[in-house]
């Protein structure tokens, strides 16, 4: 079986339970919907399985990032693929979907605790709030809503990674 490429980023610190990671810059192909998330995943599959301009078959990496935006007006899911690191903009078919948005994002830096075992939404609950706490309890600026980051198929039992992720304030 293939190694599945990874996001990268350096630990820059290391607090309680949490790190400080800078995300190198990156490319996501990203969608969001109003409804719920579990479309999102095979509309972004099909792009990466060959649904685009060129039928353009991309590897799967890892994490995948997900995101639930509330407002006053709306939720909104967002799912994000990382696009292999070898690809630049120019070199990724258009996606034959409208929905999927390409985008080029900046080095970032996140604070970021990890869990093992199946996500749900209580695990992401309890972990989202453990570190927003431990950020507020020694006075580091944050913003946005927390991201979960998956890293393993369905199938995988044991081992499983995940992350909540919060931006930082520089």
């Amino acid at each position: 079986m293939a190694q599945t490429e990874k996001q990268k980023y350096i630990i820059l610190d290391k607090l309680d339970e949490i790190e400080i990671r800078e995300y190198e810059p990156v490319i996501y192909a990203t969608v969001s919907t109003n409804n719920d998330s579990k479309s999102l995943f095979r509309i972004l599959a099909g792009y990466i399985f060959g649904s685009n301009e060129t039928n353009q078959k991309i590897a799967m990496t890892a994490p995948v990032h997900m995101q639930k935006i509330n407002s006053d007006v709306e939720q909104k899911y967002t799912m994000r693929f990382v696009m292999p690191s070898k690809y630049s903009l120019d070199d990724l078919s258009k996606p034959n979907d409208p929905r999927i948005i390409m985008e080029k994002v900046s080095k970032k830096k996140y604070a970021a605790i990890t869990y093992s075992g199946y996500n749900n939404q209580i695990k992401f609950n309890t972990n989202s709030l453990k570190l927003i706490e431990i950020l507020d309890d020694n006075n580091i600026s944050h913003f946005g809503n927390p991201i979960y980051l998956g890293y393993d198929a369905p199938y995988k039992i044991w081992g499983r990674k995940n992350d909540v992720l919060i931006e930082l304030s520089e």
